[in-house]
């Protein structure tokens, strides 16, 4: 925690699996979710033994904040099959800080994702691919990028998603 960032609060969790999983379900090949994974699932594998059986947590559908983190993962799954840049093996990961950015190429459309993984807000260096127009997937926000890299200012735990190519809104209630 920092200051009044805390990532045991549940809000904040179930943010950094978002934050997390536009980093891991974006690069190509397949995944694998663990139980209920997209719903921000709080017990441990080791929950009444490694190989026990885990509750079955139903009600958190119910939960607007873990209903937020199904959406995003449904629309991250929903990009990685419907455009081809998410089948590309032309990527570029730069991970090693807390400041953490990913770039797909394709020529029908390039996407640079920036996160940032610390507590603190801070800016990053983000190396998009180009200059020109690029678009924020969750607000639909557009960004005219004049010089590379383009520093953007980042909150602990928040992400951007852009594209060089303006997509349809995602499900409301993202971002």
């Amino acid at each position: 925690s920092s200051g009044d960032y805390n990532t045991s609060d549940t809000t904040t969790s179930i943010d950094r699996v978002a934050l997390a999983a536009n980093f891991f379900i974006p690069v190509p090949g397949p995944k694998m979710i663990w139980q209920f994974g997209e719903l921000g699932y709080d017990y441990s594998i080791d929950f009444n033994g490694r190989l026990g059986p885990k509750p079955v947590r139903w009600d958190y559908y119910d939960d607007y904040r873990r209903k937020y983190l199904y959406n995003t993962f449904a629309e991250l799954n929903h990009l990685k099959s419907t455009y081809e840049v998410f089948k590309t093996d032309d990527f570029d990961l730069s991970v090693g800080a807390t400041r953490k950015q990913k770039q797909l190429n394709h020529p029908e459309m390039n996407v640079s994702i920036i996160g940032n993984f610390g507590l603190e807000s801070g800016s990053i260096e983000a190396d998009f691919q180009h200059t020109g127009m690029w678009y924020e997937y969750y607000t639909g926000d557009s960004m005219d990028v004049q010089n590379l890299p383009a520093e953007i200012e980042l909150e602990g735990g928040e992400y951007r998603f852009y594209t060089d190519v303006k997509l349809p809104a995602a499900e409301t209630g993202l971002g």
